[in-house]
């Protein structure tokens, strides 16, 4: 349980800072790792704003292999920050 919510916080965090594309492409994860039996719906086109807050609850509805699914998509579309340069 501890590792779910672990990755749903990083979940939350990182999706932040991913371009707006990335974002809908992670909703679309998200949508297909919630354990229902139906398949799901296309999503509409959302704005930014939009796009993070439909992330955000589906968090709360996926199983750990989900959690798992998106971290990973996450990990590989982390925008690499550059390390601070070292002082003179």
């Amino acid at each position: 349980m501890r590792r779910l919510l672990e990755l749903r916080e990083m979940i939350k965090v990182e999706s932040l800072q991913l371009p707006r594309p990335l974002q809908h492409r992670l909703l679309e994860i998200l949508e297909t790792a919630r354990p229902w039996q139906i398949p799901p719906q296309p999503l509409p086109e959302m704005s930014r704003g939009e796009l993070i807050r439909a992330i955000r609850w589906r968090l709360g509805t996926i199983p750990l292999a989900g959690a798992q699914a998106a971290a990973e998509f996450i990990a590989r579309h982390r925008i690499r920050r550059r390390p601070p340069s070292s002082a003179r």
